[in-house]
């Protein structure tokens, strides 16, 4: 796996500061995900206090003005429409392929390709939260930074086989080297209108022609273009539930080393849970509890100096509030 230079090693806090004013956070929302996305960019701004870029929310006419104004409060957030492109190819997939109707959404996600005015655009999901610095994907030379996806974890604990099998069945053709798309560090050199315009295209029937597990929507698509191509990030950077044990066996991480918390699968924090989730999932308990944690310490009224000033020095504290009371599961 490709090792990366983080060029913040060698950037003073200023230096930092300044060079990060040309770089973008960008995620999707909607109604129902608001909440996750209120706590993202609660998260990135505690964690990353070096911060000086732009703030971006893809989101279409349907976002209510409570929503918008319930994530204005945490500081200055644009909020960008899709283009129509996208969004009529996206209807016109939705009619072909019922089954993709709900997770037509997913797809604006390659609009950040298209965000030409920034050096380097970091897109992440609505459903992750940021719980430590994130200098590692704004501050690097690759033109493409992502995580691995389950089958990649299969290929890194030996079974290559079973890789293969699962992304022809997902992704319509036997790739290797996959990645996960709910975080993507995209630098400058592929920040490139024209191939948005060429990721949009792909939102087609056909190129789901060979797939048979549906579901996979802007990741099938970015596989399908760019797997072994990204570099790989380890699991500290999309630490998901649904894959914390083989993160933990590729990577020997824990859940107290994650700087990214993807809540990706079904259940969501801020949702109401089944009372006997985490009788069927108790390593669920502990991202729960941070999450619960982290809320705890979100401001309620609108951003300040003050507050401002708060999020720089709470960020020390981060580590206690990393370490949940919830036992951690032993090392397989």
């Amino acid at each position: 796996m490709a090792s990366i230079r983080v060029r913040s090693d060698t950037i003073d806090s200023d230096g930092r500061e300044q060079a990060s004013v040309a770089h973008c956070l960008l995620t999707i929302s909607d109604d129902g995900f608001v909440a996750g996305t209120e706590m993202l960019i609660f998260g990135f701004l505690r964690n990353n206090p070096w911060f000086r870029g732009s703030i971006a929310v893809l989101c279409d006419q349907s976002l209510s003005d409570a929503s918008r104004t319930r994530l204005a409060r945490l500081g200055a957030v644009a909020f960008i429409r899709p283009g129509a492109d996208l969004e009529d190819r996206v209807a016109a997939l939705a009619a072909a392929i019922p089954q993709l109707r709900a997770a037509g959404p997913r797809f604006a996600s390659l609009e950040a390709f298209g965000l030409d005015r920034f050096e380097r655009v970091v897109y992440i999901d609505s459903d992750a939260f940021v719980t430590g610095d994130l200098s590692a994907l704004f501050f690097n030379e690759h033109p493409l930074l992502a995580c691995a996806d389950g089958s990649h974890y299969d290929e890194l604990l030996g079974d290559a086989a079973a890789a293969r099998i699962a992304n022809q069945r997902r992704y319509g053709a036997a790739l290797t080297h996959c990645f996960n798309t709910g975080v993507v560090s995209i630098g400058k050199a592929m920040l490139d209108r024209s191939l948005r315009d060429r990721l949009v295209a792909d939102i087609d029937p056909a190129t789901w022609a060979d797939v048979e597990t549906l579901g996979w929507t802007d990741q099938l698509i970015l596989n399908r273009r760019f797997a072994g191509r990204a570099t790989l990030l380890d699991g500290r950077y999309n630490y998901m539930p649904i894959l914390e044990a083989k993160i933990r066996r590729a990577y020997r991480l824990h859940f107290h080393d994650a700087r990214i918390v993807h809540m990706a699968g079904r259940y969501k924090p801020w949702e109401p849970r089944p009372p006997e989730l985490f009788d069927q999932a108790p390593s669920l308990a502990k991202f729960y509890e941070l999450w619960q944690q982290l809320e705890d310490l979100m401001p309620r009224t609108a951003p300040d100096d003050a507050v401002a000033a708060s999020l720089a020095v709470e960020t020390a504290q981060m580590q206690a509030v990393m370490q949940p009371r919830t036992e951690l599961e032993p090392m397989p």
